[in-house]
């Protein structure tokens, strides 16, 4: 039963695809996809990420996680290297040739995405990501009342 207002999941759902829009027609004239640029993105955000990691905060499958990554190593814009503290799991760097790549395409393309949403104020926009990352990092049992 729910107390407050319900969010659609669809408006949600229409609001990252307008994003990844706004985004993809910038990062395909650089023969990237959307996926691909993300991962770019997270790697320039955290440094290194494993690709467990990477499937969670990319939420993309394990399979979809290993193809981008692939087709990345391949263009020579991340390394893919073993953590050193437990050698059975594999980490993404971005490569210099890929920081290049995203710091020649995040200016652009969050002008694009801040575009798409033009009907926003900048306050109302801050909002809206303070608001939505902490929904995502509360912890989902307090938000089901059951107690850590």
């Amino acid at each position: 039963m729910s107390t407050g207002a319900s969010i659609d999941p669809l408006v949600l759902r229409q609001l990252t695809q307008r994003l990844d829009h706004a985004a993809g027609e910038l990062v395909d004239q650089h023969g990237l996809t959307v996926d691909q640029w993300r991962m770019l993105e997270r790697l320039a955000d955290v440094g290194a990420e494993t690709m467990a990691g990477l499937t969670t905060a990319l939420a993309l499958t394990g399979p979809t996680t290993t193809r981008v990554a692939d087709r990345l190593v391949g263009m020579a814009l991340v390394y893919r290297d073993v953590d050193a503290t437990d050698r059975r799991k594999v980490v993404l760097r971005l490569s210099r040739r890929g920081r290049q790549c995203y710091q020649r395409l995040s200016v652009d393309i969050c002008a694009q995405q801040d575009a798409a949403m033009s009907g926003l104020e900048d306050t109302e926009r801050e909002l809206l990501m303070r608001l939505l990352s902490r929904a995502i990092h509360e912890d989902p049992r307090q938000q089901a009342g059951v107690a850590s």
